[in-house]
């Protein structure tokens, strides 16, 4: 389906913390391809990582909004770091806390989104991301975004009870 939602990275604050996210991140379904399942969250947990993000020189954090009638809603997020500004690159991380907004093309205009944030603003060169190999979806969106296969870590995480892989894609933003 075409994303017909205009997306938008806004950079997280305190104020943008708030139970619907922490409930995203406590969520089985949400979370289920990302570390964050192990973790039980709370509000005060939630604020202390965005404000660790927010002093951080190497990490940033944004929310990925959408306009919904007259209204900016936060749907997920976005992390662009740890940025090694050495080699000029980082990885991104991502996630789509509105089930019913999955698979709209959100996920994939956010990464566009961050990847021309990562190119003018932090001049980066490359950007990286892992994923599970049986998430389909995660999978697609960065094929989507021209992301290559780079690497498979044999067997690295724990599933139900099963060993999955890790795939590592990357993506030359310039030379």
């Amino acid at each position: 389906m075409k994303n017909k939602l205009k997306t938008l990275l806004v950079e997280l604050n305190l104020s943008m913390v708030s139970n619907k996210y922490v409930d995203w991140l406590n969520s089985s379904e949400i979370v289920k391809f990302t570390e964050q399942r192990f973790k039980k969250h709370s509000l005060a947990e939630v604020k202390k990582f965005v404000m660790s993000k927010k002093k951080s020189k190497d990490e940033f954090l944004y929310g990925i909004f959408v306009n919904i009638k007259k209204y900016k809603i936060h749907v997920g997020n976005i992390k662009l770091g740890p940025i090694d500004f050495n080699h000029k690159t980082a990885d991104i991380s991502y996630f789509i806390g509105e089930k019913n907004l999955h698979n709209k093309g959100i996920a994939s205009s956010a990464i566009k989104e961050v990847l021309l944030l990562a190119k003018k603003k932090f001049k980066l060169k490359k950007i990286t991301a892992g994923v599970y190999s049986n998430n389909i979806y995660s999978k697609r969106v960065l094929i989507k975004n021209k992301f290559k296969l780079e690497g498979v870590l044999s067997k690295q995480f724990k599933f139900k009870n099963k060993r999955v892989s890790k795939l590592i894609y990357g993506k030359i933003l310039s030379l």
